[in-house]
C-alpha cells in the first residue's frame, strides 16, 4: 500500500479543460498523478534484489533478480513459461534474471527441463566477473 502522506508537499495546479474534453482530461490527469506517485514510492519500478553469493548448486526462483555465484556450481533456472495466469498470459514471459560469476571457477547455468538459452542446453560462465542477463519469451531463455 502506498503511503500517500509522503507526497503532501507536492503542488499540483490543475488546468480547467473545455466541457467536451472534461472526462478524458481528468482520466489522463489521474493517470499522470498516479504514475508519478508510483515512481516516487518505488512500487512501480522496484529495486532489483541481489542475492548473497552462492557457493553451492542453487535453484533460482522468480524472486531472484541478480544472482552472484562464487565457485564451481550450477544455477538451475525456473521454468521460462510458468504456466498461465487467469487471463491466459504466460506467467514468466518477460521475466529477467542476471547471473554473475564473481569467482575464478566455472558457473553453469541450466534452464528447466528441455528449455534452452539461445538454443543451447546450458551456458557456462568461465571467466571471473563474466555475467549473463537473460529474458524469458515464455518458452525459452534468451541472452540480452
Amino acid at each position: 500500500m502506498v503511503d500517500y502522506s509522503r507526497f503532501s508537499q507536492v503542488k499540483y495546479f490543475q488546468y480547467e479543460p473545455p466541457d467536451e474534453y472534461r472526462r478524458d482530461y481528468f482520466i489522463d490527469e489521474f493517470n499522470k498523478i498516479s504514475h508519478s506517485i508510483d515512481l516516487l514510492s518505488g512500487e512501480y519500478y522496484p529495486r532489483r534484489s541481489v542475492s548473497d553469493a552462492k557457493t553451492t548448486d542453487y535453484t533460482a526462483t522468480i524472486f531472484d533478480d541478480i544472482i552472484l555465484a562464487n565457485g564451481t556450481l550450477t544455477i538451475n533456472l525456473y521454468t521460462a513459461s510458468g504456466g498461465t495466469d487467469g487471463t491466459g498470459n504466460i506467467a514468466n514471459e518477460g521475466r529477467r534474471i542476471v547471473i554473475k560469476n564473481i569467482g575464478a571457477n566455472t558457473v553453469t547455468v541450466d534452464p528447466s527441463g528441455s528449455e534452452t538459452i539461445d538454443g543451447a542446453s546450458t551456458k557456462d560462465l568461465t571467466a571471473q566477473y563474466e555475467s549473463l542477463q537473460l529474458v524469458s519469451d515464455g518458452a525459452n531463455w534468451w541472452i540480452i
